[in-house]
């Protein structure tokens, strides 16, 4: 059959987006009808079911137990630790329903949700790890979120193969690493973005195979650079003493320096490794991918997915899936599937936990199907789900604010209330905060060890009505602690203490990077120099003293300050 270009209007946000030929191609493969949400409403929703970082004290609802959970205490769900979860005294199907005509399908998985248990935390075959979620084979772990085979990392999501790290994010191969986020085979680095293959260095980005290199961005296999300025070994040993990231106040003022250099120093339109004929950010090793953003190893043939790798192949519309997948629509959270769809986990020939037989449950699905374009579910807003949609935002086990959609999608509690979310607003905190930051040694060498007693404040938060409030958006606990191992990893690596409590730093990196979202713009490349004159070009290139007429797709809007070059620009500057 031969498909043409359809316009739809985003039956939530009311914006027009086009759904492609070969869009219609996969859904006839999929036997699916095509959406009626845009991309980014779809990425929003599936990532509105995920959970982010919020955790709770609770009590298992089956052995009673006190037990940390992704699930605030109140909440309709039943919640089982996962010793119980895991555990052979209960099985799902026994809570199986028959299906009920007379209702909307999604109000039937609604009621079902909230009898079969939730798993407080998934940790699987890991040692020694507190307030953590989705680890394997991890040892010795706190605060860290969604880690494979990590040993000693505290605050951290997505630590692949790493140790001894603290307030990195999806990185892989790494040791001792301090701030170091979305890079691979780095040891001793602090404060480290999207660079490979770096040891002893500080204040890096998109740097390549670099060592003793401090404040550098764009730089390929290079040693003893300060602020990309080239120093011999005796004088990069020297003047390196300048910036000790012990003190405080000289952190700072290293920070600012290396965001003016930054500011100054074209970047690529986009972050492609290794990569054919894909549009995204942050992709390595994948081929044949549109609208994609952090896919890694072996991802071909796929469309409008997120954070995804390891052999996902021929899918639409993904979170946070792969490891041998292919055939998925509309799925998050998902390993090792095949023609899946509108799923966060299953099991074979079930209809709503109760098992069937293949044929009973050949013979239903196309009745339910039927029922449910015949009975769609409308939400509050009015939005209709018929057949073809993803899981009611508004069905989330989880609040806007403590899901991965306020990561990425930040939104104020009105916002996300008039949008159809709802919010978990602060819960009360009675901590006696007995430090404020300002007041924190200013020299990791000056840090007593009686630091480990006091309850620090958070520098987001101030004194209101007698309580310390937060004042972001980030989900601040407003105060913190420094652990005992946490101490000496400072010390060690000599970094001065935080003044932020995690989450406000994890909301801070996540400020390096883009978002999962394009932005039609021109190179910057205006021959000699940068458009904005901020920098001037060392060689010149294909287009001569003209500007560079070339356009893309890019994560970085035009409203920022970065220099953005074409892929032909930044191979001349800097490759």
């Amino acid at each position: 059959m031969e498909y043409k270009s359809q316009n739809v209007v985003c039956q939530n946000c009311r914006s027009q987006f086009i759904i492609e030929p070969d869009d219609f191609g996969f859904y006839e493969k999929m036997k699916v009808p095509p959406p009626t949400f845009c991309p980014e409403c779809r990425l929003i929703r599936r990532l509105a079911s995920s959970a982010e970082r919020s955790l709770y004290k609770d009590i298992c609802d089956k052995c009673g137990e006190n037990i940390v959970s992704l699930f605030a205490p109140g909440t309709p769900f039943t919640v089982y630790c996962s010793s119980c979860w895991w555990g052979d005294s209960w099985d799902g199907t026994d809570l199986g329903k028959d299906y009920d005509f007379n209702k909307p399908f999604f109000q039937q998985l609604y009621e079902l949700q909230k009898v079969v248990p939730c798993q407080a935390t998934n940790v699987r075959n890991s040692t020694g790890c507190s307030y953590c979620t989705a680890l394997i084979r991890c040892k010795n772990c706190t605060l860290v979120f969604g880690g494979f085979q990590a040993i000693n990392c505290y605050n951290c999501e997505a630590p692949i193969f790493s140790r001894d790290s603290i307030d990195s994010d999806f990185i892989l191969n790494a040791d001792h690493v301090y701030e170091t986020v979305y890079s691979n085979g780095v040891y001793n680095t602090k404060f480290v973005y999207f660079s490979d293959e770096c040891l002893d260095s500080s204040l890096l980005f998109d740097c390549k195979g670099c060592s003793n290199c401090f404040g550098c961005v764009n730089l390929r296999n290079q040693k003893y650079r300060i602020f990309n300025q080239q120093y011999t070994k005796e004088e990069y040993q020297k003047e390196i003493t300048k910036w000790d990231l012990g003190n405080y106040k000289i952190l700072q003022e290293a920070q600012r320096k290396f965001m003016e250099i930054y500011y100054s120093t074209p970047r690529r339109y986009a972050l492609i490794i290794n990569s054919s004929n894909v549009l995204g950010d942050d992709i390595k090793n994948t081929k044949n991918c549109q609208n994609c953003f952090s896919t890694r190893h072996g991802v071909e043939n796929c469309k409008y997915i997120f954070g995804c790798g390891l052999l996902l192949k021929d899918s639409h519309d993904i979170c946070s899936a792969g490891d041998t997948s292919e055939l998925l629509y509309e799925v998050t959270g998902s390993t090792q599937s095949q023609h899946t769809k509108f799923s966060r986990g299953s099991k074979k020939y079930c209809i709503l936990n109760k098992q069937y037989t293949k044929e009973e449950y050949e013979t239903l699905i196309p009745k339910i199907k039927k029922h449910m374009d015949e009975m769609p579910y409308v939400d509050k807003k009015g939005r209709v789900y018929k057949y073809g949609e993803f899981f009611p935002s508004e069905h989330s086990l989880w609040a806007y604010n403590e899901a991965r959609a306020h990561t990425y999608f930040s939104l104020t509690k009105e916002q996300a209330m008039e949008q159809g979310f709802y919010w978990r607003d602060e819960i009360e905190r009675d901590y006696n905060i007995t430090i404020k930051p300002e007041y924190l040694p200013n020299h990791i060498s000056d840090v007593p060890d009686s630091i480990l007693d006091k309850v620090i404040a958070c520098e987001h938060g101030v004194m209101r009505e007698g309580q310390y409030k937060s004042t972001c958006n980030e989900q601040c606990t407003t105060a913190f602690r420094i652990l005992p191992n946490e101490l000496q990893f400072y010390r060690t690596m000599k970094i001065a203490l935080p003044h932020l409590c995690p989450n406000c730093r994890y909301y801070q990196r996540l400020k390096k990077r883009n978002p999962p979202k394009l932005w039609h713009r021109k190179c910057m490349c205006n021959g000699k120099n940068s458009k904005n004159k901020a920098y001037q070009n060392t060689i010149e290139h294909f287009h001569g003293k003209n500007s560079c007429s070339n356009e893309f797709d890019t994560a970085i809007n035009d409203e920022r300050k970065e220099i953005v070059y074409c892929e032909k620009c930044y191979q001349a500057e800097f490759i």
